[in-house]
């Protein structure tokens, strides 16, 4: 017999000494791999974008739409790559932001965006000032904090603190964007009196103006004398608090006016417009550097977070442990008694800890699959494959490293699913082996490399088979693409890798294990032959052949398995199935968001924070919470897409919580987020404010699990549509945390010159404009120049708070008239006008938008969102007007799409390879039936177990497709086998069915039982159920169906090849 290609392989490495060193090798190349491939906790989605920020002070909402995001949108949207781009237009200032697919080149793009903006700058008009480009990156995003937190000390000396301790842990390598968040920094405030400025004839105006050209200091070049050149520099700048309040503003009746004579200066920190703080759960307990124990912590404590990120490409739990190691030993020396921290995040220990977890599971997954070998295969067999399994995965492994993927959960999902199909190749190839030395009576090199040659091609392509069930998956497009990527790449290297070493390593350990007791292993195998036609055989025979010989039998077997499938599929539609993106998962963390209506004080959002703490406080589960008062927590992954960093206002507020861990809690995260809801919404209610809950999503992040996009002709008519979409979500069973991007405009007083009045003293408009915005807001006039201070201290010019309460408080403003040489009162040139500011102004790819947001609970967002499609089918908005729908059902929709785009590919691939191996179209469509089958186990079981289908589950049935036609290919084989020897059809179909009847089965139930152990996973238990269910409805019926539909169309041609062969 001519040897294939498989066979060639197994005759090289079957006697040559470079088998050992291969092994050896593999090993050490798996280690490495192991130890050096850098570990996080999911896979890194590249998605590069940029907020473009553009101020055009004094320009209402409309103007800033019209002349500045209207023409920077277009811009932006002739970038190739660009996927979307979206505007926030408001007044006095514009934020476009660009979005890039996913895995476009993040340097190309962002050099794109400044390409465009900078070269149409002579299109910017009048008025604004220069483009801010800031950069959405992934890698900013912090991998650590650490919360310094004390009872004694403010937030100002806890950024002194943390200040130094940062100044150090940027030089640890791998760190990337690193930075405060909750920090105050010293600012000398100069409040002035405008009483005691009128006493003295001078305006606020004058006062900025002096100390901006006192306070100034230049280089003026060198002065040479004797040959010698000193360097000349003029002015002077004010280096400590004293040379600022004895500043001479003026002289007045020929005597100095001091700056002091007029303000209150004080060298503290800058303006409360924030609050950051720290509380603990009930049961809170830590061990600090200065102090033993720290318990019975019950108030909320001033809190500064060090925010580290790492570079990309670093190790995330490598970039951590340095990082903690250098603040352990910088803590000891700048930290002083008082001064405590907490690790409110660490992602380099989740990504560790989910690392070790799954590679603890997967080794437990190994042990089961040896167990179950060693039970059904016996000991030699049994070792074989427990060999080389290790040495499969270590070979994926390194592979995966030389193409710089990481280690990550869906890395090692992935390794679990393949498993039962590493197994598989080495369970065939030491099946046959087995088969042929007890049919020889003897154990000779030559029978491995002729066992090996019988089922070499049908081996191979099965294998080819699995990997194009999987590769349709790599082009899978969005966010869903790179997180899912790990297994599309990881299992198909493991198919081949298995495959070499099922050809290499597998037959050469195995003769080293048969050449050691010749005689007894023969007498053994051909006893377990004996007892395996006695019992399986027979009973496989006695189930298939009625089929075969009997017609009506036959029909109404296929009748059957036909009327299973269709009502398989049908389940989803009457509902006992149902879809959902993913399941929620149960995490340490959720972020409570608190928005106060539009315009509200700082005052009452704090008050209905503490409302919400004063809840928190008595949740048992809680470990710790800080709290952010105007503005935002530090950001986490799903808050970069959400645009989370621009809550920097009054009326926002968060609420970041660290929960007990899971393993050391009984109730889930999802759970106590159901459990608060309710009572975080009465407080809502109470303070007019909507407060949300939000989970860390098991995978991609979106806005909001139901998104409405409203489109049409007129903004103000969307903004009202918005409310009765926002009516109907709130109806919607399951919808929570219904709000939208419409909010009641904030309220405007104009201050208006009276121009003839004000012409006839000199007075025009920038003077009072910046007079009142000196006053109101503070201007900075600037910097006091102190020695060894890591950051600059403004001198900041502002009226004193007691003066600036309200409108009436322009009595007690006075500005100074050129054209009368003194002050006036500013309220006798001006008139005040009460109005609103316009709202903002969203765009979406260039077209108005209104959004409207929801939150599903209880229910899958899929079947809240068709509701709500089927209400407005019925009741419809106007013309000119339409609903896109987004969030989680648009990304739903998208990814099954795609996975039964990409099944559908896969079995098209996989019948052009089936073609190929047999040279028959008719021949393949016999073998994919076996594909339909699994559905009849998948769809029921799920209905059974009442677990939602997930697009992991989808995962599973697409892996599924590629393991039936495995199956199916290789009993091909042996039926033509049996054929060429002569055999009846029947006997063919009985005798080969027999034959595989126990590796499918050992292959069926190492799949089963190696994937059963993610079954209490939250997320990838759909994929385990899929394999579950499937494989065993698939594997039984596939050795049933199969023979019997093979029977039904290749009867006729097999009586026919007989009779020629007779002539």
């Amino acid at each position: 017999m001519e040897k294939n290609f498989s066979a060639k392989i197994t005759e090289y490495f079957l006697e040559n000494k470079i088998t050992l060193l291969l092994i050896f090798f593999i090993i050490g190349f798996g280690v490495i791999a192991v130890l050096l491939t850098p570990r996080q906790y999911n896979p890194q989605i590249i998605v590069p974008a940029a907020n473009i920020i553009v101020r055009f002070p004094g320009a209402t909402a409309n103007e800033v739409q019209n002349l500045v995001s209207d023409p920077l949108e277009r811009k932006m949207w002739q970038i190739p790559g660009v996927k979307h781009v979206y505007s926030i237009s408001m007044n006095s200032e514009s934020i476009v932001t660009v979005q890039f697919h996913v895995n476009a080149d993040r340097n190309q793009s962002l050099v794109d965006v400044y390409n465009k903006v900078f070269s149409n700058l002579n299109e910017m008009p009048k008025g604004v000032m220069r483009p801010l480009i800031k950069p959405i990156d992934v890698n900013h995003v912090p991998i650590l904090d650490i919360t310094l937190w004390s009872k004694k000390f403010s937030n100002g000396k806890l950024t002194t603190i943390a200040d130094r301790i940062l100044n150090k842990l940027d030089a640890v390598h791998g760190t990337g964007v690193t930075f405060l968040n909750g920090a105050r920094y010293k600012q000398l405030n100069v409040y002035l009196n405008p009483v005691k400025m009128s006493a003295y004839n001078i305006s606020p105006l004058t006062v900025a103006q002096e100390l901006k050209n006192t306070n100034v200091s230049l280089p003026v070049g060198f002065l040479q004398n004797n040959n010698k050149k000193a360097f000349v520099t003029a002015g002077g700048y004010f280096h400590h608090v004293g040379s600022v309040k004895n500043f001479i503003v003026a002289v007045f009746h020929g005597h100095p006016v001091y700056l002091k004579n007029i303000a209150k200066i004080k060298y503290t920190y800058k303006s409360l417009h924030f609050l950051s703080e720290i509380g603990f759960g009930k049961n809170y307990s830590e061990i600090n550097p200065h102090d033993k124990i720290v318990h019975g912590l019950k108030g909320l404590y001033p809190a500064v977070t060090i925010a580290i990120a790492k570079r990309r490409g670093k190790n995330a739990v490598t970039v951590v442990n340095n990082v903690l190691n250098e603040f352990h030993y910088i803590a000891k020396t700048v930290m002083p008694a008082g001064v405590h921290y907490v690790i409110t995040r660490n992602d380099g220990k989740k990504a560790n800890n989910a690392v070790n977890n799954l590679l603890f599971e997967l080794i437990l997954s190994i042990a089961i699959v040896i167990t179950l070998l060693l039970l059904i295969l016996g000991w030699r067999e049994a070792l074989v494959v427990a060999f080389t399994i290790p040495l499969m995965l270590f070979l994926t492994l390194g592979i995966a490293f030389i193409f710089h993927q990481t280690l990550n959960r869906i890395t090692l999902f992935a390794l679990i699913l393949a498993l039962g199909l590493l197994v598989d190749n080495a369970i065939v190839v030491v099946d046959n082996i087995e088969r042929v030395f007890a049919r020889e009576r003897n154990i000779l090199p030559t029978y491995v490399v002729d066992a090996v040659n019988e089922i070499g091609n049908p081996n191979f392509f099965a294998t080819l088979a699995v990997i194009a069930s999987f590769i349709p998956m790599l082009f899978v497009t969005g966010m869903m693409g790179p997180y899912m990527r790990p297994i599309p790449f990881n299992v198909p290297i493991s198919m081949i890798v298995s495959l070499f070493i099922a050809l290499s390593i597998v037959p050469w350990f195995y003769l080293k294990l048969m050449a050691t007791n010749r005689g007894f292993e023969l007498l053994k195998k051909k006893e377990k032959k004996a007892e395996n036609k006695k019992g399986k055989g027979n009973l496989y025979a006695k189930i298939v052949t009625p089929l075969l010989v009997s017609k009506k039998k036959r029909v109404v077997f296929m009748v059957i398995i036909i009327v299973l499938f269709f009502a398989s599929i049908s389940l989803p539609i009457v509902k006992l199935v149902k879809f959902k993106m993913l399941p929620v998962a149960n995490t340490n963390t959720f972020l409570i968001t608190i928005n106060t209506k539009q315009g509200s004080s700082f005052e009452k959002t704090n008050l209905a924070t503490m409302n919400v703490i004063n809840y928190l406080k008595k949740i048992k589960q809680i470990k710790n919470y800080t709290v952010d008062v105007g503005t935002p927590s530090v950001i986490n992954f799903s808050g970069l897409l959400r645009g989370s960093d621009f809550r920097n206002a009054s009326w926002f507020s968060e609420i970041s919580v660290n929960l007990i861990n899971k393993n050391k809690r009984n109730t889930s995260s999802h759970q106590l987020v159901l459990n608060i809801l309710p009572v975080v919404h009465k407080i809502g209610k109470k303070y007019d404010a909507t407060i949300k809950v939000l989970e860390s999503p098991p995978g991609p992040p979106v806005k909001s699990t139901i998104v409405a996009e409203i489109y049409g002709s007129n903004y103000n008519e969307q903004e009202k549509l918005s409310s009765a979409v926002e009516k109907q979500m709130k109806l919607t069973k399951g919808v929570t945390d219904v709000n939208s991007s419409y909010k009641k405009p904030i309220r405007k007083i104009e201050v208006i010159l009276r121009r003839r009045k004000a012409a006839l003293l000199g007075i025009n408009t920038e003077m009072v404009a910046k007079t009142l915005y000196l006053l109101n807001y503070g201007m900075p006039v600037g910097t006091l120049h102190i020695k060894n201070h890591l950051h600059q201290v403004n001198i900041l010019l502002r009226m004193s708070a007691n003066y600036r309460k309200n409108v009436g408080s322009l009595s007690n403003i006075w500005i100074f008239s050129p054209a009368a040489n003194k002050l006036i009162p500013l309220n006798s040139v001006v008139r005040i006008k009460y109005a609103y500011l316009t709202n903002m102004i969203y765009h979406r790819d260039l077209k108005p938008v209104v959004y409207v947001y929801g939150k599903v609970v209880k229910r899958s967002p899929m079947y809240a969102n068709i509701s709500l499609i089927l209400h407005f089918l019925k009741h419809p908005l106007p013309a000119g007007y339409h609903i896109r729908w987004g969030g989680e059902w648009h990304l739903t929709l998208k990814v099954f799409a795609q996975l039964g785009a990409a099944m559908l590919i896969a079995i098209l691939l996989i019948y052009v390879l089936l073609v190929g191996y047999t040279g028959s179209f008719m021949l393949p469509v016999i073998l994919m039936g076996a594909i339909p089958l699994e559905m009849i186990g998948i769809m029921p079981g799920f209905a059974i177990i009442n677990v939602y289908f997930t697009a992991t589950s989808m995962i599973g049935a697409i892996a599924l497709s590629g393991i039936v036609i495995r199956n199916s290919l290789l009993l091909l084989e042996f039926i033509t086998n049996k054929k060429k020897e002569g055999y009846d059809i029947i006997d063919a179909l009985v005798e080969a069915g027999s034959m595989r009847f126990r590796p499918i089965l050992i292959t069926a139930l190492a799949v089963i039982f190696g994937s059963a152990i993610l079954v209490t996973d939250p997320v990838w238990n759909g994929l385990a159920w899929s394999l579950i269910f499937g494989m065993f409805a698939s594997t039984i019926l596939t050795l049933i169906v199969i023979p019997v539909i093979y029977y039904m169309f290749e009867k006729k041609s097999w009586h026919k090849e007989e009779t020629h062969e007779n002539l």
